[in-house]
């Protein structure tokens, strides 16, 4: 792999300021397309980015012995990087053991002309009316824009996007009440430096879908040469019914048909729609570099080994679901979890609606009204029409509201 965005300059020297005090990684001269910091507690050196990649390549020069007395752990290598069989030599005594961590995802769109092409592999025709219908309801009841930011952007731009991208995750894992690493300050301070660095390289891209110049859905890539790794991605709860995910994966597909990009890796993660929407899955290996003929190299290497199959072994328990949601807890992420009110309710079906005295006009797009938010974009999907028609009355007495169109109306009401 020749433009490994992992191993950039750009990437190592972000991660070293980041997590390593900015101080100098360490290269050898036996493997080739990383650098490595050691870690003091077990004295195992480990890959720049430990395990905040998407995937690793490396080549061994089994002629250099700059590996002697040391372990070497690499986080993250897929199986479909196909990298060369290690066949160590008679006179050397470097060695390999490889860990399973984590299932793949990825569509590999090599044999295939379009995304439509694609997408007629993937799903029934069934399916695919369902893809067009969501979009084509999105935009008819919104003013919709598609942008694919691959290059240069101010800084001031970016602020703000970036901005808004953690507060769309912030309440997406605060209504799942679990605990999302990647939004702990330290890690996304990394993201924020990263990111805008890597974008005017074209290391990196933001597929960004906005209702008005406000985004709604937000996937950040980074870029191979001819691969395209989609690493977090997000959108609005409140317009789940229009399926924003679904089109922000056909976009992508697009870009990457117009671009010449043979694959788009959705990484690890264990999702139903990385199932549906992949043709290929693959394995993620740990990969342990050890001296055969020192002691303490084979101790670490086993050590490591052994920790690893345990991670995996809880992790398949579940065990790591249980403890994201206890520390969302202990850290007092729950408190972000708000409208608690208005949990309970039910609809009253309407033919007309006439508003009396008893009502009065409400904007829902105000922060005060966030709850209706969801409520209103749902019967919007309903009944397609643009936003500009619909309006929204709340009772003066009576914990009602209804949202009403230019042809059908609904009553919601709070118990």
């Amino acid at each position: 792999m020749k433009t490994n965005p992992f191993t950039s300059s750009i990437f190592e020297n972000t991660w070293s300021k980041h997590f390593n005090g900015g101080k100098d990684l360490v290269a050898f001269e036996f493997i080739k397309g990383l650098k490595f910091v050691k870690n003091s507690p077990n004295g195992i050196y480990v890959n720049a980015g430990r395990n905040l990649t998407k995937g690793l390549y490396y080549d061994l020069d089994l002629t250099k012995s700059d590996y002697k007395g040391k372990t070497f752990l690499i986080y993250d290598v897929p199986s479909y990087f196909n990298l060369e069989e290690f066949n160590a030599a008679s006179n050397s005594s470097l060695r390999l053991k490889t860990v399973f961590q984590y299932r793949g995802f990825l569509m590999d769109i090599t044999s295939f002309n379009s995304q439509d092409d694609y997408i007629n592999s993937q799903f029934s025709s069934k399916n695919r009316r369902e893809f067009r219908s969501n979009q084509r309801r999105l935009e008819t009841c919104f003013d919709i824009d598609y942008s694919f930011i691959h290059g240069g952007i101010s800084q001031t731009e970016f602020d703000a996007l970036f901005k808004h991208f953690y507060a769309l995750l912030s309440r997406r894992f605060a209504d799942k009440q679990t605990n999302y690493h990647h939004l702990s300050a330290k890690k996304w301070g990394y993201y924020k430096d990263l990111v805008f660095r890597m974008l005017q390289e074209k290391k990196a891209s933001l597929l960004v879908i906005s209702n008005t110049n406000t985004p709604i859905g937000i996937t950040l890539n980074f870029h191979a040469e001819d691969i395209l790794f989609e690493t977090i991605t997000v959108f609005d709860p409140d317009y789940y019914k229009f399926s924003i995910g679904k089109t922000s994966i056909i976009k992508l597909l697009e870009w990457c048909f117009e671009n010449n990009y043979r694959i788009s890796d959705f990484s690890k993660g264990d999702f139903s729609y990385k199932h549906k929407w992949s043709n290929l899955v693959y394995d993620f290996h740990y990969h342990i570099l050890y001296d055969s003929k020192s002691i303490m190299s084979r101790l670490r290497a086993q050590y490591a080994v052994s920790y690893y199959k345990l991670k995996l072994y809880l992790r398949e328990k579940k065990v790591n679901e249980l403890y994201r949601k206890y520390k969302f807890f202990i850290t007092g992420g729950h408190k972000e979890k708000d409208d608690k009110a208005y949990e309970n309710y039910r609809f009253e079906k309407m033919n007309d609606f006439d508003p009396s005295e008893d009502y009065e006009s409400i904007d829902f797009e105000l922060d005060m009204y966030r709850f209706l938010r969801q409520f209103v974009y749902t019967f919007m999907f309903a009944n397609p029409e643009s936003i500009k028609n619909i309006k929204v009355f709340k009772n003066k007495v009576k914990n009602e509201f209804v949202i009403s169109g230019s042809k059908r109306s609904q009553k919601i009401i709070f118990d």
